[in-house]
């Protein structure tokens, strides 16, 4: 079920982007992966950092001659190259089961088909593979070479959406991934891109999850969060 607008969420949405782009400029992608690549690195990137997810998917690459053949590897070659990843024993395993579950649907281990759906149709499609949420299928219709106007939600994103009340203090990926595509309007795949990665690099940088760095955010002046403790400070004060 998708999340309601409320008044000015669109508007909101804009200013949280126009914010961001003045504070870090332009980000656009200089080289887009095929869509299978793009699903074998997201599937092995949650709660890794992005260096070590991306050594780890240049291992793989540099391995095995290809996506077919990684399928067919044995899940013990698989986990060696996850070295440094978190869960490497059960991404393998999970991993070489999502390839075969493509090839099995798909007839190959080939993601190129999704250009010929729509978005919903191609979420549906990958999210029908154990172990692929809407981060995972997101990533693989936006980041990869099919650049399809989806936007990705990790957790840092979620933290600064909660905290900027852009959505509820319990919203998750998909509810976050709904807000975000009803208020988007005319944002294009690339402007949805480059959001993703402002707000991600906000997320690392200054809001973090246990400390912030309320002046220096381009967004405090709006932070839900900030003026509610903002508030509650001059409660106890008074």
């Amino acid at each position: 079920m998708q999340t309601s607008l409320f008044f000015g969420q669109s508007a909101d949405l804009r200013s949280i982007r126009d914010r961001l782009k003045i504070a870090f400029g332009r980000e656009r992608a200089a080289f887009r992966v095929s869509p299978i690549n793009q699903f074998i690195r997201s599937f092995i990137s949650s709660r890794t950092m992005d260096w070590q997810s991306g050594r780890a998917f240049t291992r793989l690459l540099d391995r095995f001659s290809g996506p077919e053949a990684l399928a067919d590897a044995p899940v013990a070659e698989i986990e060696a190259a996850l070295e440094g990843v978190q869960f490497a024993d059960k991404k393998a395993r999970e991993l070489k089961d999502a390839l075969l579950h493509i090839r099995a649907r798909a007839g190959a281990v080939d993601l190129e088909f999704l250009a010929d759906l729509d978005v919903d149709a191609a979420l549906l499609w990958l999210e029908q593979i154990r172990g692929v949420g809407r981060k995972i299928s997101a990533a693989t219709l936006n980041f990869s070479a099919l650049r399809k106007r989806s936007f990705v939600v990790d957790t840092h994103i979620i933290r600064i959406m909660r905290r900027f009340g852009f959505v509820k203090p319990n919203a998750e990926t998909e509810d976050v991934y709904d807000a975000v595509m009803q208020a988007a309007g005319d944002m294009s795949a690339e402007d949805l891109y480059e959001f993703h990665w402002h707000l991600k690099r906000l997320g690392q940088n200054t809001c973090k999850a246990f400390q912030t760095s309320c002046n220096a955010c381009p967004l405090s002046e709006s932070c839900m969060k900030r003026m509610d403790a903002a508030t509650a400070r001059s409660r106890r004060a008074a």
